[in-house]
């Protein structure tokens, strides 16, 4: 960590005359170049002052002495199934680990909480969507809380998550420049149909707004299922073995995506000729297979490391709470 020696040879000035300009000392006659030069070397070096120094020591020994629950919204075996979510446990992990901390408890509702939650240092990230009761409850225990992957409908509770309705839109925009009208669409269930997923599905919702938004019929061929292969294969089938088929099917992720290219296949479609389809995630196996999935690539490595920063933040003594939205891209492949 530098000094203030080091910031007063890189800019050719005594140390006093940098330990007062950072301490923002008016008294002193100096350059307002030199004052600049001074202030963004220390920017450039990371300067810290020693209370700062000290402060920090403090903290992230505080940290380090968390106790992490995962509440995810997945078990460990419905986990397998969705790489997605895989990857965005694992970089969890890993920006913990670096950060000396580990996942202490792992579970997937609030029944399974650790014994006596809260105590003093704990600390608790929930994965996926979960239902207002849960994140109320576990909001008002006063532990930092971090949502991971989902917005919570609490503006007190720090939260990252993909921007999954622009994301969505920019997909319909570019699919609509190149021409195709005939569109279907498989995705969650979600409110009432799925406690599991409380949270109406924004790709869902905003595929049929991104139509009325337009003046347009929203499409029929609309199905809603698990987030599972088996489901994307069936739905996708039922679109498929019809004579009026969508020209494109859009899936909510890459596993049911995959599960729709299977289905096309048992009905002898071939892809992208006969019908077009897309997915969300951008999961490995996405330009692995044949033909390549297009997807919408959103950034679960990130999403998981954003996920421990804002924690981390929360544990050094952060009082205000953090949203964090990512970004997506389109992955254009040869499934579209």
């Amino acid at each position: 960590m530098a000094t203030i020696k080091d910031i007063a040879d890189r800019v050719g000035v005594s140390p006093t005359t940098v330990s007062r300009v950072l301490n923002y000392d008016a008294s002193l006659s100096v350059s307002e170049e030199k004052r600049r030069q001074i202030i963004e070397t220390a920017q450039d070096l990371d300067y810290a002052t020693p209370r700062m120094r000290a402060k920090k020591k403090q903290m992230s020994g505080g940290a380090s002495n968390a106790r992490v629950t995962l509440l995810h919204t997945l078990d460990a075996t419905e986990e397998l199934a969705d790489p997605y979510f895989i990857t965005i446990r694992h970089s969890i992990e890993k920006h913990l680990s670096q950060a000396d901390l580990k996942i202490d408890h792992r579970c997937s509702q609030l029944d399974d909480l650790p014994k006596g939650f809260p105590k003093k240092g704990d600390a608790i990230l929930v994965v996926g969507p979960h239902g207002h009761k849960t994140i109320d409850h576990l909001a008002e225990t006063g532990v930092p809380v971090v949502c991971v992957d989902f917005p919570p409908d609490r503006t007190d509770v720090d939260c990252v998550f993909p921007d999954l309705e622009q994301a969505t839109a920019n997909l319909l925009d570019a699919l609509w420049q190149k021409g195709f009208r005939k569109y279907g669409f498989i995705g969650a269930l979600s409110g009432e149909e799925n406690p599991r997923r409380p949270y109406p599905d924004l790709r869902s919702r905003t595929f049929m707004q991104w139509f009325k938004a337009r003046g347009l019929e929203a499409p029929a061929n609309v199905r809603f299922e698990r987030l599972t292969p088996m489901s994307g294969f069936e739905l996708a089938r039922q679109l498929l073995d019809t004579e009026d088929r969508p020209e494109i099917i859009i899936a909510a992720n890459d596993t049911m995506a995959i599960g729709a290219l299977q289905a096309a296949s048992s009905l002898n479609l071939h892809v992208p000729k006969d019908v077009r389809i897309v997915g969300f995630n951008d999961i490995p196996a996405a330009g692995l297979i044949s033909p390549g999935l297009t997807t919408v690539a959103i950034p679960a490595e990130d999403i998981g490391k954003a996920a421990v920063d804002l924690l981390l933040e929360r544990l050094s003594g952060r009082s205000f709470s953090k949203k964090i939205i990512l970004g997506t891209k389109i992955r254009w492949r040869e499934s579209c």
